[in-house]
């Protein structure tokens, strides 16, 4: 894939550790924002009073809107401040995130990255899906975000979704009961432009209905009221996407599919979720 047909932006509200390919650019949040940078405050003001209840999500409305100001770009990129996807395995296996893999900056090589972090013969460059499993057994998206989230966020933005036509409200169910994971959604990997750009703008309306109907806040990690919801439903618009596709007869898991990365520090191998 030739980068000049892409826009890949690393999302961030804090200084970068990640020396990432010169085809990337960061586009800052919160107090990383900063003269002669891509801001948040610059090309989504909107959301940026909604940045606490939002994370990363908030600034991809503001690629979707640097985007709109692309004409011709065909592929997404997107990366964040500590995750990153890649077609090979670099890192190891997070001892508690069976589909992440953990590395510290010192295994990185820039060289490396530049090569890895685009696909070569697919439109896709995604993490491998998870699954919900406890006992055992396999849950759907609904369980699972009531077992470590509050459900009524989940359930009030599955509302909005239906009701601004989103989500067909023959598709709540399956929804629901989804068992396939794509941690990040479409927030995280490479996609085609125009089914980034059209999916991350639904999206988009969904958020903007939920923090005018709902003013949640909540404390530490769970702070992100909203983007854990459009995670999933971003997660399920791919795996609609990606069961449509010709070889949706499983080839897909092989050919689309890369490796999700998370930067840590040195000795460490456990996903601790950021704030």
């Amino acid at each position: 894939m030739a980068p000049e047909n892409l826009v890949y932006a690393c999302l961030t509200h804090v200084p970068l550790e990640v020396d990432y390919p010169h085809y990337v650019t960061p586009i800052y949040m919160g107090d990383a924002q900063g003269e002669g940078r891509l801001n948040l405050r610059d090309l989504a003001p909107e959301w940026e009073p909604y940045h606490p209840v939002l994370g990363s999500i908030a600034g991809a409305f503001a690629l979707k809107n640097l985007l709109l100001q692309r004409p011709g770009i065909s592929h997404v990129g997107i990366c964040q401040y500590r995750k990153f996807m890649t077609r090979e395995r670099l890192g190891v296996q997070a001892d508690n995130y069976q589909v992440m893999d953990v590395l510290s900056t010192e295994q990185i090589d820039r060289d490396v990255l530049t090569a890895q972090m685009l696909p070569t013969d697919s439109d896709f460059l995604i993490g491998k899906p998870g699954q919900f499993t406890l006992n055992g057994v396999n849950h759907g998206y609904l369980y699972q975000y009531k077992d470590v989230h509050h459900v009524e966020d989940f359930l009030r933005f599955t509302a909005a979704a239906v009701e601004l036509g989103v989500l067909d409200r023959q598709e709540v169910c399956p929804f629901f009961d989804e068992k396939i994971f794509f941690p990040g959604g479409i927030e995280l990997g490479v996609l085609p432009a125009e089914f980034w750009v059209r999916h991350i703008t639904a999206i988009e309306a969904v958020v903007r209905r939920c923090v005018e109907l709902h003013p949640t806040q909540r404390p530490d990690v769970q702070a992100r009221v909203w983007a854990f919801c459009a995670e999933r439903l971003g997660s399920y618009y791919l795996l609609r996407q990606l069961r449509s596709l010709p070889s949706a007869n499983g080839d897909w898991l092989s050919r689309h599919t890369g490796q999700l990365n998370l930067l840590v520090k040195s000795g460490e191998r456990s996903y601790v979720p950021g704030v």
